[in-house]
């Protein structure tokens, strides 16, 4: 039943790699935020969806051939991520002199597995076959996923499920915050933007819109961050 506790698993992970390297680290200040030691974003940036990723405790699948080329470190098929909070908690005051650290386990899913197989299959060349994908997959989970649990009993099933739910890790607290101390004018900006995106692409707009793929781009200084 213990495998069932994801909380206790995240711990003991973050235990046994104490004193690790982190796979990177996020600095959050009162407007922006940091990657490592690269350059700042916005809060609102399209990268910043890697801030959700750590929020939900799992590993960043859009970025995942990045890691790979910038041989980022994994333990036990997770990332540890180092949280370090500028942010005062009244927004008025300065940021803070020594942030508040905390370190967050990041998890792989089904998605990361597949991204992951199409890695290795670049790396062969492209040589896998379909059986042998199959195989491979086969013998990942075999090594990651828990023990099936085949008892028919109901009671048992309810209790695994009851594990589940309430060992499920919390966003951290440090990239809470920061919507608990959104201010008026920002929350009104936020929805000014928002219903700038509602309208993106709408035919009764009468414009026309070129798609651009600047995080994509060699320029990105994101991917900089890890070079």
């Amino acid at each position: 039943m213990s495998c069932y506790n994801i909380t206790r698993s995240a711990e003991q992970l973050l235990d046994s790699y104490e004193d690790a390297a982190p796979s990177f680290s996020v600095h959050l200040y009162p407007d922006y935020w940091t990657l490592n030691n690269g350059p700042k974003f916005l809060y609102n940036n399209p990268i910043a969806s890697i801030l959700d990723d750590v929020r939900a405790h799992r590993i960043p699948v859009d970025y995942l051939e990045l890691f790979d080329s910038a041989r980022v470190p994994f333990y036990d098929g997770c990332m540890i991520v180092e949280l370090l909070d500028y942010r005062p908690k009244k927004a008025k005051d300065p940021p803070l002199e020594k942030p508040e650290r905390s370190r967050v386990a990041l998890h792989p899913n089904d998605e990361t597995l597949w991204a992951n197989l199409c890695l290795m299959n670049q790396r062969s060349g492209n040589k896998f076959t379909d059986t042998e994908v199959l195989e491979l997959e086969a013998q990942i989970l075999l090594q990651t996923a828990p023990p099936l649990c085949l008892d028919p009993n109901p009671h048992l099933t309810r209790i695994a499920n009851h594990t589940l739910r309430v060992s499920t890790p919390s966003i951290p607290i440090s990239l809470k915050r920061k919507a608990a101390a959104i201010t008026p004018e920002e929350d009104e900006s936020d929805k000014t933007r928002r219903a700038k995106i509602m309208q993106f692409m709408n035919q009764r707009q009468n414009r026309s819109h070129a798609p651009r793929y600047f995080v994509f781009s060699q320029s990105n200084p994101f991917l900089l961050t890890f070079t």
